[in-house]
């Protein structure tokens, strides 16, 4: 078989998501990117041309991509995944969906639908943190008991993006209704899928759930929606309708504590910490690159021969090293992709798994609203 011809449907102009699924594709073996498309005319022509890319057709509609291309990525706002997942899949065409999967499970029911009627598209949701090599170290650990019981999680995270109030315009991800939650769906997808592909059959299932939002900054100018890089709208700012910070802590049906909290106005960086009966390990910027932290209660650390109170830097072994483990990157996730369409697999991360995470976004959604704890 040759290459698989991607095509990208939405460009944007903002964190550059189109141009990540693009140098992922361009590191796979597999793929090709060949066409784009993007809804506001001019705007994936000026996007090819600020990131120097030739040999991209763009498309001037659905159809016309679909008639060019065996798969797609869609790179467009949440509330238009389920729509346009469903129309690449009634085409016949394998689909990545981006996270969150949604902006809600009801919203992305019809996905699942359309992917059990036709079961040998290949459907996936691009939930592309598991490569990082300090994540693919730390479910090594997890799964070698060395841990002991699992008692505690710890994530927090997010990016400093949207703490500009002046110039930081309204987008599409400050909206309900093209996003949904905003903060809290936006990294928090990531968060409970890591959470859960790493540790569930230890932890067991959340069940339990209690969330805190808050939009910091409230009102921002417009951009333009017709505007080909996102130039201002408007003089006049229009409140941002979705939160920019949350707090959110869940109960599993075992009894284990994860607390989460994420910021689209957060300066502090990230940190992934999981404790157990018999030694904890962290993800964080304070240990040095390409190490993780790690402390155990009865033995040296590895690389260490006496054992040390509190956790000390343990480097991250060689084999979780190399192309798309560092940062946030799309190589890996591309290549399971590749490799479920040329060998006819069922992928891990498919949409049962993208519309299971939006389900424990949905429910400390509601938490948040009602300002409840809400039991599942």
């Amino acid at each position: 078989m040759s290459k698989i011809r991607i095509g990208i449907i939405g460009t944007g102009f903002t964190i550059g998501i189109a141009m990540s699924h693009i140098r992922g594709y361009g590191q796979c073996a597999e793929t090709e990117v060949v066409a784009c498309y993007d809804k506001v005319r001019g705007r994936a022509e000026k996007f090819l041309e600020k990131n120097n890319l030739t040999g991209i057709k763009v498309c001037e509609s659905l159809q016309e991509l679909f008639d060019c291309v065996d798969a797609v990525s869609l790179c467009v706002p949440n509330s238009e995944h389920a729509p346009l997942a469903v129309a690449a899949i009634e085409a016949g065409k394998q689909v990545l969906i981006e996270k969150p999967f949604s902006t809600s499970v009801e919203a992305g029911q019809a996905v699942l639908e359309a992917s059990r009627k036709h079961p040998e598209i290949v459907a996936m949701t691009c939930f592309n943190y598991h490569e990082q090599a300090p994540i693919q170290y730390m479910k090594e650990i997890i799964d070698s008991g060395v841990l002991g019981d699992i008692l505690t999680v710890r994530h927090n995270g997010g990016g400093p993006r949207m703490i500009e109030k002046e110039n930081g315009y309204l987008e599409w991800r400050m909206r309900t209704e093209t996003s949904g939650t905003g903060s809290l769906a936006d990294f928090g997808a990531h968060m409970l899928d890591l959470t859960d592909w790493m540790m569930g059959d230890q932890i067991g299932k959340m069940n339990t759930f209690t969330a805190l939002t808050t939009t910091a900054v409230k009102e921002r100018y417009p951009i333009n929606p017709e505007s080909v890089m996102g130039e201002k709208g408007s003089d006049k700012k229009e409140p941002v309708t979705n939160d920019d910070a949350a707090a959110f802590v869940a109960l599993t049906d075992r009894g284990v504590l994860c607390s989460f909290m994420t910021g689209r106005i957060n300066l502090a960086g990230a940190e992934y910490e999981i404790s157990g009966s018999n030694g904890a390990i962290s993800n964080s910027n304070k240990w040095p690159k390409g190490t993780i932290g790690m402390m155990l209660k009865d033995r040296p650390v590895p690389g260490q021969t006496e054992k040390k109170f509190g956790m000390v830097p343990v480097e991250i072994p060689e084999k979780y090293c190399g192309i798309g483990t560092d940062g946030v990157q799309h190589y890996g996730v591309i290549c399971e992709f590749a490799d479920c369409i040329k060998n006819h697999k069922k992928p891990l991360r498919d949409v049962e798994r993208g519309l299971y995470i939006q389900s424990l976004i949905d429910a400390f959604a509601r938490s948040a609203e009602e300002k409840r704890t809400i039991t599942l």
